[in-house]
């Protein structure tokens, strides 16, 4: 295996720093209110540094985002290794998704930046490649398993990923954000619990 140089290394966390602080003024203050000048700032770069990595703006919010998009299927698969159960796993991974949405130590670009940024076909690829294949799997499982009657694979997975999205969106939205959380969650459970043979 080749070493990187020097430069080489330089550059790569050059490129994590300006992610970083991209990610974190995205967080604080919105796409729209976050400049070139305040992710340079941020990272301790120059500009000419931002444009060696990045043509704009725009494509480095579209890595951010499909990095947290990677994060977060991370966090749901993390959250149901241990469980074996079909059921326990598809309401784990719904409460792990909603979980993520208020924990103050996940950072998360806000989901209606997202749709705004990317456009709603753009956004809904990136998210379908990474959360979309997870909740397909866990639908799959309950119907193998006999939990919930075999039905069209694809439009259950995309009402109950419609469902989660705009739980997120309202959670976001909420001035209680934890209050918002916890009757959602309960009103996801019972739904999901109405599907059960």
């Amino acid at each position: 295996m080749k070493l990187k140089s020097r430069k080489e290394e330089y550059a790569e966390a050059t490129k994590q720093a300006l992610l970083e602080a991209a990610l974190k003024q995205f967080v604080q203050k919105g796409y729209a209110k976050t400049s070139i000048e305040d992710i340079v700032a941020q990272a301790r770069v120059t500009r000419g540094a931002f444009y060696h990595h990045f043509s704009s703006k725009e494509e480095m919010f579209i890595l951010v985002y499909e990095q947290l998009a990677e994060k977060l299927v991370a966090v749901i698969q993390k959250s149901i290794k241990n469980k074996t159960e079909p059921w326990e796993r598809a309401i784990g991974a719904c409460m792990a998704f909603l979980d993520y949405c208020v924990d103050p130590k996940l950072s998360s670009i806000r989901l209606n930046d997202a749709i705004g940024v990317l456009g709603f076909d753009r956004w809904r690829k990136i998210d379908s490649a990474y959360t979309m294949g997870l909740l397909k799997n866990l639908v799959q499982e309950l119907m193998d398993s006999g939990n919930i009657a075999k039905c069209s694979l694809k439009y259950l997975s995309n009402l109950i990923y419609s469902i989660l999205v705009e739980a997120a969106l309202t959670i976001a939205s909420a001035k209680n954000k934890k209050s918002a959380h916890d009757e959602i969650a309960f009103l996801i459970k019972k739904i999901l619990m109405s599907l059960k043979e």
